[in-house]
């Protein structure tokens, strides 16, 4: 990452900051509507209360959500409550449309001419645009722990694990960047954005998809291996252990590949301009 930092443009990474922030934005509030509703709904007096009507709910339903075990503690009913369907798809949709407006955008408007012939290499601009995406992603989840902690605290004082609620989020960023680097690689991929879109958006929402449906029948359970968000597995992750340490660590290394692959790519491929 250090690296990265080294070779990229200050300038162009003010300009695309100036673009996408009011994107960043609208996704943050939009989460924020979720996060204060979920902590405002909690009442550990009528927790049990809560789970009885998840449990009239259509059962396929509440287990593609991950509503199946809200918990009877602050920090299990939130970790399923926004871990199971909020925190995946929305960061997704900003990582899918912004990192399509960072590079094939670009290209398929014809804007990439005018920042190549600036004294940036594509290397340098393919870079500034990836740390683009991986600070504002990460920025983001800052943000929302930060304020999703407060209120608890707030709210429900000593009744949040503070400490697990972290690692929660760090293993849910870990897999929304490597789903950020496979958008932004396809992004590098296709000179045309309407491609960079389909399939930037089309296989981070097949992760989510598998994610969601492989726990309504056995037979489809396999679908869990088909999604790098099988890995955002609540239960074992506010169960401590190094679990979260091993999963981060892996998809660490596949984010480094996807965008390692992505800058290449683009470097090497043939632009019109």
């Amino acid at each position: 990452m250090e690296r990265m930092v080294k070779t990229m443009s200050s300038s162009l990474f003010k300009a695309t900051l100036k673009s996408n922030w009011p994107i960043a934005l609208g996704i943050t509030l939009f989460i924020l509507i979720y996060i204060s509703t979920s902590i405002s709904m909690f009442n550990p007096e009528n927790a049990e209360f809560i789970e009885s009507m998840i449990k009239v709910m259509p059962e396929g339903l509440m287990k593609a959500l991950g509503f199946i075990n809200l918990g009877t503690d602050l920090t299990q009913y939130l970790g399923n409550y926004l871990y199971g369907f909020i925190f995946l798809v929305f960061p997704f949709i900003y990582t899918s449309v912004v990192a399509n407006r960072l590079i094939a955008k670009h290209v398929d408007r014809g804007s990439m001419s005018y920042l190549l012939s600036t004294p940036n290499t594509r290397v340098k601009v393919v870079t500034t645009q990836a740390v683009y995406l991986i600070l504002s992603t990460s920025v983001i989840f800052i943000v929302l722990t930060g304020i999703a902690i407060a209120m608890s605290a707030g709210i429900w004082p000593g009744l949040l694990s503070i400490g697990l609620f972290i690692v929660l989020n760090l293993v849910t960023l870990a897999a929304t960047l490597v789903v950020s680097g496979v958008s932004f690689l396809f992004s590098c991929i296709f000179s045309e954005s309407r491609l960079s879109l389909a399939f930037g958006v089309g296989v981070p929402l097949l992760f989510v998809v598998c994610r969601m449906v492989h726990s309504l029948s056995e037979k489809i359970d396999w679908l869990k291996y088909l999604s790098v968000y099988t890995v955002v597995d609540v239960e074992k992750l506010l169960q401590g252990g190094p679990y979260a340490l091993n999963v981060s660590l892996i998809l660490i290394g596949v984010t480094v590949v996807l965008y390692g692959a992505a800058i290449f790519i683009f470097n090497k491929k043939s632009l019109i301009i």
